[in-house]
């Protein structure tokens, strides 16, 4: 294992991994600001919210790719199964940049998130596979950090393509480029699985993998924590752009939020990355969750009291402060998963991605259906997904921790 980053090849590994999960945000972000053009373009009402399937099917493309890529690359190696998923990714958003229609945008979309499970998938193997304990906590923290430079400019990007009179189609050739450059850097990056951990690929083996994963009760328990936590956030990134520009009546209020926010997150990322050393990823990821819980409840409040439309700056503040916490819970929650898994990496950030991503993008569905006027549904999904995170980590995690990881 690689005890520090001080390396020239960890420098590029790092740089590298963070545009694997960055790809990833920015098939999702260009799109946001378009979604007015996409509802003109496809003859859809003003206040629809059939654009957020583009994002739910991304999730959905995900979560059926995940399960396949994990045991592939625990197989084969994590470079060349990375280059397949691309491969599929640069289709999907080809076909999307194509579509004639709506549906076959969203299945255009779901082939897209098809290919999205590698890179979110085999970055988390590869960083296990040179990092353990709180250095790899750190690295998932950097990664993390670079990775919100491209939602920041994502939607900028979208919003000038529209603006300049481009449509939302340019927007999705953007992830085009994404693939290309992916495929590319590849070729500089050195295969991270040992050969000695390299696992046969049969029905039994991936079972039994299976088994090892879902019998731990840490990795379980962390990855139904995220699954809670990430739910009701895919929700707000479904219906954000309706919120802000409808319920809120500030269309021209979406850009400059989303990327003050996700400025706000690139900073607590990095603050995260520099202290998580001193206080440990348990003692953090932790605290951060109390923290989500805390911001949960008063955002309840605030949306009960003021039926369901409260001041948009508070509004705004609170959301900012609740999706800072979840930045901090990703990369010590998906550290301490990782830990006890070792040579079943693969499959388990497979496993793991799968959880939160296909189960955590209905949970998000479940919400997002729901807002239409007001707030109140998005303040009680996360204050109900929240509370049940606690009541897993309390139950299944907690007494559990110290005997499978050394992380606290």
């Amino acid at each position: 294992m690689t005890p520090s980053i001080r390396v020239q090849g960890d420098r590029e590994f790092i740089a590298f991994t963070a545009l694997l999960t960055s790809a990833i945000a920015l098939s999702i972000d260009m799109l946001l600001p378009a979604f007015a053009d996409l509802r003109s373009s496809f003859g859809m009402e003003p206040t629809s919210n059939l654009p957020g399937l583009t994002i739910t099917c991304i999730f959905v493309g995900m979560a059926i790719g995940m399960p396949v890529y994990g045991p592939l690359a625990d197989t084969y190696g994590r470079i060349p199964v990375l280059r397949s998923g691309i491969a599929l990714f640069a289709l999907g958003a080809l076909g999307s940049t194509l579509a004639p229609n709506l549906g076959f945008l969203l299945i255009s979309r779901v082939l897209w998130g098809i290919g999205c499970a590698a890179p979110r998938t085999i970055s988390q193997a590869m960083i296990r596979d040179r990092f353990e304990g709180d250095d790899m906590a750190r690295v998932m923290a950097i990664v993390q950090t670079i990775f919100f430079a491209g939602p920041v400019l994502a939607p900028i990007i979208g919003d000038l393509l529209v603006r300049g009179g481009g449509s939302w189609r340019l927007t999705m050739l953007f992830g085009l480029l994404i693939a290309i450059i992916i495929w590319g850097w590849s070729f500089r990056i050195a295969e991270s699985l040992d050969a000695a951990n390299r696992r046969e690929l049969s029905f039994s083996g991936t079972k039994q993998g299976l088994r090892v994963v879902f019998k731990n009760r840490v990795t379980i328990g962390y990855a139904i924590t995220l699954l809670f936590s990430g739910g009701a956030f895919y929700s707000f990134l479904s219906s954000s752009e309706l919120i802000i520009s409808e319920i809120f009546q500030k269309p021209t209020w979406f850009v400059p939020y989303f990327s003050i926010t996700m400025g706000v997150m690139a900073a607590v990322a990095l603050a995260g990355s520099r202290v998580v050393g001193r206080l440990g990823a348990r003692r953090l990821g932790h605290s951060a969750l109390a923290f989500q819980l805390g911001v949960s409840l008063l955002m309840l409040t605030l949306a009960l009291s003021t039926d369901g439309v409260p001041p948009v700056g508070l509004w705004m503040v609170l959301m900012t402060a609740q999706i800072a916490a979840m930045v901090i819970m990703m990369p010590t929650m998906t550290t301490m998963a990782l830990e006890p898994m070792e040579a079943l990496a693969g499959t388990a950030a497979s496993t793991i991605g799968f959880i939160t991503l296909a189960i955590g993008a209905l949970l998000g569905a479940i919400i997002d259906r729901q807002i239409t006027s007001t707030v109140t549904p998005l303040a009680v999904g996360y204050a109900l997904y929240t509370s049940l995170a606690v009541v897993v980590v309390l139950t299944m995690v907690r007494k559990n921790n110290s005997s499978h990881t050394n992380l606290s």
